[in-house]
């Protein structure tokens, strides 16, 4: 005869929920009190700023916390004088105007220079197709593109050529460079790419890149950076804008990247998508160089910002966009990158221009937008908060969480496969949560805290558990199984 299951009376199981309650509770305060006084408080720029003091005062205030920087270097044309602003921390102090940062996309804004200014030679029309100078594409619907819609985001073209969306999707997962690649396998991968909604705006990566490598080929010189460097960067002697084929080349000194949690991010090199972006290294300096170009006429293509058609929120020239901010017509581009995040906006009838070149992945275009439009002198307030895709934050804490919630109900279990279990679910969600956190919104030590409430409330159902419950060995295994999984998943990802 088996022996009796001792129960608690229902009377007793709220006073004991309170209990666990409260338990937690304590746990998360002492754990995140704890975790603050470690220094866990996560990116943040702090009071280090070198450089144009008013400059550095209107971009703090600009922000409504500084949460989720690291490093953060700016500057601003008026008059065609320039200003320049470091704040933070890149690694030897505040960023210097010469401090090298990943560029991402405003990188296309060169490739639309040269577009206008391949079209002024002679070289190509705006109405061609993109087969006509790659004739990789001849016979495919991608190939039919125009430059022009290529330019203007309207050939309905995905981000990533179809049959790579997969790779693409893996590396990121895995804090890997997404856009790694030859030109050959990536015209080559293009070629089964469907177009949809042509006419209809579209941001393309891909569409931007063939265009880059459809202006070299018109122009007979061996690749795009060769032809930025002959026409754009050498003109205007930006000497310290560099595109990086492979990891080697990356400059000396170049700000490491870094993810919303602070962990780093990796720099982004290779030739495929180079024209959109994703192997542009540059300093404030030389980009400081190319808005004062643009705004006073002297650079290469720059009718590229002359607005040529609508678009959602704006209009839209050859890549570069415009909208109203305050009042004003800002002619901007933005950039992104595994974790830089960039915008240059160019108020052109007032001469005015502002950059920022963060090195976290918190966004500062907001702030960017309106200190462009800003009056000299006008007193500057917070238009930019930390944003994060609620979506994404909910689902992997949401899975970070339930993790936890198995590893405290696999330690109430009796048998080792389900102690290790316990082990392995608690260890993948603290790792989730570590990665995948609201870190722009709440200190990293909160991850302590939640740490030690777990291990508060394992360690007290356990001791109080009068019989511990049997797990089917078929669950065990199974969920073992999915444990380590999700623990290999979540250490890759780091």
């Amino acid at each position: 005869m088996s022996a009796p299951v001792t129960t608690a009376p229902a009377s007793s199981r709220p006073s004991r929920t309170r209990r666990r309650l409260v338990l937690a509770l304590v746990g998360l305060l002492v754990g995140t009190s704890v975790g603050l006084l470690l220094g866990l408080r996560g990116p943040g720029l702090g009071p280090r700023t070198t450089g144009d003091a008013a400059l550095a005062a209107d971009v703090r205030a600009s922000f409504s916390t500084d949460r989720g920087f690291t490093s953060l270097s700016a500057a601003r044309v008026r008059d065609g004088q320039v200003t320049y602003a470091g704040l933070g921390d890149a690694g030897a102090g505040p960023p210097g105007p010469d401090t090298p940062f990943e560029l991402g996309s405003i990188t296309k804004t060169f490739t639309a220079a040269l577009l206008a200014d391949a079209v002024r030679r002679g070289e190509v029309r705006l109405d061609d197709p993109v087969s006509t100078h790659l004739d990789e594409l001849s016979g495919t619907a991608v190939g039919a593109s125009t430059l022009r819609a290529l330019a203007t985001h309207t050939a309905g073209l995905p981000a990533f050529p179809s049959s790579s969306s997969a790779r693409v999707a893996f590396r990121v997962v895995g804090n890997e460079n997404p856009y790694a690649g030859s030109v050959s396998d990536l015209l080559q991968a293009t070629r089964s790419t469907k177009v949809s909604k042509p006419g209809v705006y579209r941001y393309s990566n891909l569409g931007v890149t063939l265009l880059g490598h459809a202006l070299a080929r018109a122009a007979h010189v061996p690749d795009w950076a060769t032809l930025l460097r002959q026409r754009v960067l050498e003109p205007l002697g930006m000497r310290h804008t560099v595109v990086v084929a492979s990891p080697g080349q990356v400059p000396v000194g170049t700000t490491r990247p870094h993810h919303d949690n602070g962990w780093p991010a990796p720099v982004w090199t290779g030739p495929a998508f180079a024209p959109a972006g994703s192997s542009t290294v540059t300093t404030t300096a030389d980009l400081a160089t190319w808005a004062r170009a643009l705004l006073d006429g002297s650079a290469p293509g720059a009718s590229a910002m002359d607005p040529l058609a609508d678009i959602p929120g704006g209009r839209i020239g050859l890549v570069w966009h415009v909208r109203q901010v305050d009042g004003r017509t800002i002619t901007w581009h933005n950039g992104a990158t595994g974790g830089t995040r960039t915008i240059l906006a160019l108020d052109r009838q007032r001469g005015q221009a502002v950059l920022l070149l963060s090195s976290t992945g918190r966004e500062a275009d907001s702030a960017g937008l309106h200190l462009a439009a800003a009056s000299p002198g006008a007193a500057v307030t917070f238009v930019d908060r930390p944003a994060t895709s609620w979506r994404s934050l909910v689902g992997w804490n949401v899975v970070g969480l339930l993790l936890l919630g198995t590893a405290v109900r696999r330690w109430r279990s009796s048998g080792r496969l389900a102690l290790l279990d316990a082990v392995l679910a608690g260890v993948t969600g603290l790792l989730v949560l570590l990665v995948h956190g609201p870190w722009q919104l709440a200190p990293t030590a909160l991850w302590v805290g939640i740490a030690l409430a777990l291990l508060v409330l394992a360690v007290d159902g356990r001791r109080r558990t009068d019989r511990r419950r049997p797990v089917p060995l078929r669950t065990s295994v199974t969920s073992l199984v999915s444990s380590a999984v999700l623990l290999a998943l979540a250490l890759w990802t780091w």
